[in-house]
């Protein structure tokens, strides 16, 4: 015997279903992919600039440290000095070689997209697996149940349409549901909502619209050199002044 829902809790299962869905594919798909974009296109002219400010602060370091080593008297030691600013500045380089790994990475591997037609029926299919598993509509679930959507998130993530198919046809029939309270689903909608927002407000998903303008990214590309070109010049200074410390001793 079907239950008779109200049109209330219905509705509001429909909407939290469809933000359940929005949130994961933003999480798993839409944000990844644009970090990818972001980094591939952006991501080598902001290691450059970065290496080079990077730069900048060894040689500052390097200046005082030639100048303490002057004002004390001691004979000047550039291999110390050198090693000294290697440690202190390992973690800084580290940071900048991972930047440039990733970039790397990115480049070398290309994960292969589903077509349109099969990235509809993902969301299709993993929206009605929602509405059926997820534990925040059917907190009694039995743990087989559980253990399905566990899987169907996995596949989702994945892009695995075929293993998403293959969850929904171990759903186990069941023609009676669950009314949930009204109040627990709205909070719910507003939790998503919520986690929808920041994710929108945060970085990959804030560079989306510098990415899907090429206006605004070649003038960013453009920045990003005068940026690098300003930073050479300062290096070029500060070698300069480095040199001149070393030649008056």
């Amino acid at each position: 015997m079907t239950l008779i829902i109200h049109p209330e809790v219905k509705e509001l299962k429909e909407e939290l279903s469809q933000l359940i869905l929005e949130y994961d594919d933003l999480t798993n798909h839409i944000c990844p992919d644009i970090e990818r974009r972001y980094v591939l296109k952006f991501g080598l002219y902001e290691y450059r600039l970065y290496e080079r400010e990077l730069q900048i602060d060894k040689l500052k370091r390097k200046i005082q440290l030639i100048r303490i080593e002057i004002n004390h008297g001691n004979e000047l030691n550039l291999d110390k000095i050198n090693e000294k600013l290697d440690a202190e500045f390992e973690e800084y380089e580290k940071q900048v070689q991972a930047q440039m790994d990733e970039i790397k990475y990115l480049e070398e591997n290309n994960p292969e997209k589903l077509s349109p037609e099969d990235s509809k029926k993902l969301k299709k299919l993993y929206r009605k697996l929602i509405k059926r598993l997820h534990p925040d509509l059917h907190p009694n679930q039995t743990f087989f149940e559980l253990n399905l959507f566990y899987r169907a998130v996995y596949c989702f993530e994945n892009g695995d349409l075929k293993g998403l198919e293959s969850v929904a046809t171990l759903l186990p029939e069941d023609d009676v549901e669950e009314v949930s309270e009204i109040e627990k689903i709205k909070e719910l909608i507003q939790e998503f909502e919520q986690r929808i927002s920041k994710l929108k407000d945060d970085y990959p998903y804030n560079k989306k619209e510098l990415l899907d303008d090429e206006d605004a990214s070649n003038e960013y590309i453009s920045m990003l050199l005068e940026l690098i070109k300003d930073r050479e010049e300062d290096i070029r200074n500060l070698e300069k002044r480095i040199n001149k410390l070393i030649e008056n001793v």
